[in-house]
């Protein structure tokens, strides 16, 4: 049985600028450093175990969801939490993501609905300050029996609302272990700064098995963007209206796609670290993803590790069980729209001047926020016509 309700609709934190925490400075270039660390190290893990041309993940969500459980976890769980999320063992990482989460408000910026919430099993026995420590943040936990039907509709009903429809459910059976769910969710809705033209014939894009493709390509010719290129990458920095959010596009030049191998020298580059603005021509496929798996083996790979429970919440053994996240994105010549939602349940255990970014094989992009540093998606695409299938 439900005990309370769920934050009275998105009231858990449908966030705020008026809170003390809200009203912090945001550490935006650490942040989006760990932030860009964390997507390169999902992407890498993912595509070793998930035979797909395609990889998108949401390091906003999950670092959100995972920061919001480290607030009952140990100094030594905080602290392999924060080394998971790419912040190098530093503790105060999971506090910035919070409060970079908390600045993000539906009335002030249409563009991004953000939310954090976490749900209790009515059977773990909570300890008197965990409310404290939650409420410390806006986060007014819901309390519920978590093997009933009751409480996955509920959970699921937060994240559609959440994410204005776009992920419909996260849970598809009652989690079991009488633990809790840590949940982050988003939703991003924005045209470009400059609308794209779509090409009148279909362009072909290379598969990373070798095999060719004929996909709908929009087109920037002779326009002014911000670029970076070297010798095997060209990459262009688009903006949205209002340039407070812009999407980094990473090529190979040479047209063989990027692989595995190439990530992690790329890591700056999703940052928008060392653009410069020029004239040059952007040629891209429309492209949609939609993705749903399990990261605690990703995370595992990565070192997630937490030792010794969330005694700031309970005093029974609870450790991470499955990291659930659910991503979509669609890229076409008007602008993007993107959700992401991750559930963390836990269970008591048992060429500058004339740049060219030619997007025909597998390409690594990146969607920011330039003021809080959050990565709202991130991913490869090896076959866009596979992707909007």
């Amino acid at each position: 049985m439900i005990r309370f309700k769920l934050l009275g609709s998105l009231a858990v934190l449908l966030l705020s600028l008026g809170s003390a925490r809200a009203a912090q400075e945001v550490d935006g270039p650490k942040v989006l450093a760990a932030q860009a660390s964390l997507a390169v190290g999902l992407i890498e893990h993912s595509i070793e175990s998930a035979n797909s041309a395609n990889i998108t993940v949401s390091p906003a969500t999950l670092a959100a969801a995972l920061a919001l459980a480290s607030l009952g976890a140990t100094e030594q769980g905080k602290a392999a939490i924060d080394q998971c999320l790419g912040f190098s063992g530093a503790l105060q990482g999971t506090e910035d993501i919070l409060t970079a989460i908390t600045t993000k408000t539906s009335a002030a910026d249409p563009s991004l609905r953000a939310a954090v919430t976490i749900v209790f099993d009515s059977k773990l026995a909570l300890l008197p300050g965990a409310a404290g420590i939650l409420s410390s943040h806006r986060v007014h936990p819901a309390i519920a029996d978590l093997d009933s039907p009751a409480a996955v509709k509920m959970i699921n009903n937060w994240v559609k609302e959440t994410t204005r429809g776009a992920i419909p459910t996260i849970l598809d059976a009652p989690p079991t272990g009488g633990g809790f769910v840590s949940l982050g969710a988003l939703a991003f809705k924005k045209q470009w700064k400059t609308a794209f033209e779509l090409d009148g014939s279909p362009a072909s894009f290379k598969r990373p098995d070798g095999s060719s493709v004929s996909v709908p390509t929009m087109h920037l010719a002779d326009s002014e963007q911000k670029f970076r290129v070297d010798d095997r990458f060209a990459a262009v920095d688009l903006a949205y209206e209002g340039d407070v959010y812009r999407m980094v596009i990473i090529a190979d030049r040479a047209g063989n796609g990027i692989v595995p191998g190439d990530l992690k020298a790329l890591g700056s580059w999703l940052t928008g670290q060392d653009f410069q603005t020029g004239k040059g021509e952007v040629k891209l496929p429309k492209f949609s993803s939609n993705e749903g798996r399990d990261l605690m083996p990703v995370l595992n790979a990565m070192g997630l590790a937490p030792e010794g429970g969330f005694p700031g919440f309970t005093k029974d053994s609870v450790k991470f069980a499955r990291i659930v996240q659910k991503t979509m994105i669609k890229v076409d010549e008007n602008g993007t729209e993107a959700a992401s939602a991750t559930a963390a349940i836990a269970e008591r255990s048992a060429d500058l001047d004339a740049t060219h970014v030619i997007a025909d094989a597998r390409f690594l992009f990146a969607l920011r926020d330039t003021k809080t540093g959050l990565l709202l998606a991130a991913g490869l695409i090896g076959d866009p016509q596979f992707a909007d299938e």
